[in-house]
């Protein structure tokens, strides 16, 4: 079990501020914070209040996809 952000992956959260690539992230909210993140589908925007899962950290940023709940 790893802690601290890299701990994060494979959790869900909820999207907060629309998620795109990375020269516009978006924001989620997981473990009661937001976090910056960004689509692990180029080109897909995420809209607001889709719950997503975290697959990735990258210098910082939370890399997710939707559930497809």
């Amino acid at each position: 079990m790893q802690n601290g952000v890299l701990g994060m992956v494979g959790e869900t959260a909820v999207v907060t501020k629309e998620v795109a690539g990375r020269t516009q992230p978006g924001s989620v909210l997981t473990r009661g914070e937001e976090w910056f993140a960004v689509s692990m589908v180029p080109g897909e925007a995420i809209a607001p209040g889709t719950t997503v899962v975290v697959a990735d950290v990258d210098r910082g940023l939370l890399v997710v996809y939707p559930t497809g709940e």
